[in-house]
């Protein structure tokens, strides 16, 4: 247990020395979701309050700065390696354990969910105290562990929408292993607490005439094909990526081994392999984000730590896994080394990460505290309210795409008439943008630079008098 909390807290050092001192801004979807926390709400356009919950509580806590928005994972990630060896250790050994515990921090998928406040960093943590929990309600089938499931499970869908797969997997193991206990009153009982935190999230949707289902089916269905093997290759290779390579070809062969094995194995090859497979299959008809079966891999590491703690693979596994994630924190490193033409900066994630800090630092020069500040992206838009100075409230107009978050926050734009205004966006201001305006005060290019490539620009208008804007309806969901 010492090894494994020395290695941890190692990490958590690292990781808020690294928020704090390397050159990076927070990301446009965790400024989003930072920004939603100044507007507490039941749910929320794209995803359900979870996110913005947490980031209510560290701002309080903490201020209006990165480290407070990502100390979050970065606790939540210690706090789940933790409680990862206490229940492995107690279903298998110590060995196992260990690994368990240590290898999936420093692959890439874990060390990107430990260190960005996305909704995917409580909903892996919720999930994975889901599953300890359910395996433990399995085996002694007490009420009191079938109630705490149901809690744990209603905490992950109050972080992210997949958590219906907990009680898809759960019917069908119940069904095929554990027959008996659908005779008992008390697996049932993990229902209430479920439902019960789940129901705030669904009258918002239904004010809000469904929006956040409509979202959620569009990303689902958007762009179908009927066979798309490029599409499914690439999500192999995310797979692999995520999992730092030696880890996922062993998943694999866990898998195809487990089912032969004791019910441990199957338990979580069956909280792993469904999930792989929905959205293995969903890549053969449109384009999938490889992090979106990435909450199965707590199981999937369970399982890899199993067949790892005893195989010549162990040491390579995690030599590899360290390499990448240098790399994947310091990528400039790859430059250095002459690995560049690997991840060039046009395609290097870390450039999304950079220029906003300097941009809202631009966008404070004109800023007074009077001015209507807004973009027509969310993205833009939200990085503005967190790195302006005063963080000011923020909007999104449509000028031609699909509804967000944003768009349910309109109202206040009428109490700018008549007030200059500050507009930022990737692309030049369009004439409708312009004529909705007195004219232009002052306007500027700034070009974002990132491993001495130019990776972005953003144009910035001050604006005199503005007289209303006519926006386009929603372009979709």
């Amino acid at each position: 247990m010492i090894y494994v909390l020395l290695f941890n807290l190692t990490l958590l050092a690292f990781r808020i020395f690294y928020v704090l001192h390397y050159p990076i801004d927070l990301s446009p979807e965790e400024a989003q979701y930072w920004d939603w926390s100044r507007h507490l709400d039941l749910s929320y356009y794209s995803k359900p309050p979870m996110v913005a919950y947490m980031n209510f509580l560290s701002s309080k806590l903490l201020g209006n700065g990165e480290l407070a928005v990502r100390i979050t994972p970065i606790l939540l990630s210690l706090l789940l390696s933790i409680l990862t060896y206490l229940f492995v250790k107690r279903v298998f050994n110590k060995k196992t354990a260990i690994v368990a515990s240590t290898l999936p921090q420093l692959t890439i998928g874990y060390a990107i969910n430990s260190l960005l406040m996305t909704t995917d960093a409580p909903f892996i943590f919720f999930w994975s105290l889901s599953v300890m929990c359910l395996y433990l309600a399995f085996e002694k089938n007490k009420a009191s562990l079938w109630l705490a499931s149901g809690l744990l499970a209603g905490l992950a869908f109050l972080s992210k929408y997949p958590a219906v797969f907990l009680l898809l997997i759960s019917l069908a193991y119940m069904t095929l292993y554990k027959r008996d206990l659908l005779k008992s009153p008390n697996p049932y009982l993990s229902l209430l607490p479920a439902f019960f935190l789940s129901l705030p999230v669904l009258i918002w949707s239904y004010i809000h005439n469904f929006v956040s289902f409509k979202h959620v089916s569009t990303l689902a269905t958007k762009s179908q094909e009927l066979f798309g093997l490029s599409n499914a290759l690439e999500f192999l290779g995310g797979q692999m990526l995520l999992l730092s390579f030696i880890p996922f070809f062993v998943l694999l062969y866990a898998w195809m081994r487990s089912l032969k094995k004791d019910r441990r194995l199957i338990f979580f090859t069956f909280y792993s392999l469904p999930v792989f497979f929905f959205f293995l299959v969903l890549s053969l008809h449109k384009r999938v984000e490889a992090n979106w079966s990435g909450f199965a891999y707590f199981s999937g590491f369970v399982l890899i730590s199993y067949f790892l703690s005893r195989s010549i693979l162990l040491l390579p596994s995690y030599l590899i896994s360290l390499i990448l994630f240098i790399f994947l924190h310091f990528t400039p490193l790859l430059d250095m080394v002459g690995l560049g033409r690997l991840l060039p900066p046009e395609r290097d994630p870390t450039k999304f990460l950079v220029g906003w800090r300097e941009l809202g630092k631009r966008v404070s020069r004109f800023y007074t505290g009077n001015e209507l500040v807004f973009s027509p992206q969310y993205q833009v838009a939200a990085e503005l309210a967190f790195y302006t100075k005063g963080n000011p409230r923020t909007y999104c107009i449509n000028l031609g795409r699909r509804m967000n978050q944003y768009d349910l926050w309109k109202e206040g734009m009428k109490a700018y008439m008549g007030k200059d205004a500050i507009f930022v966006s990737v692309s030049p201001a369009e004439e409708k943008v312009l004529k909705a305006f007195d004219g232009i005060i002052w306007e500027e290019n700034y070009r974002v630079f990132w491993r001495g490539k130019e990776v972005g620009s953003f144009y910035i208008y001050k604006l005199r008098d503005y007289k209303g804007l006519e926006e386009s309806l929603p372009m979709g969901y």
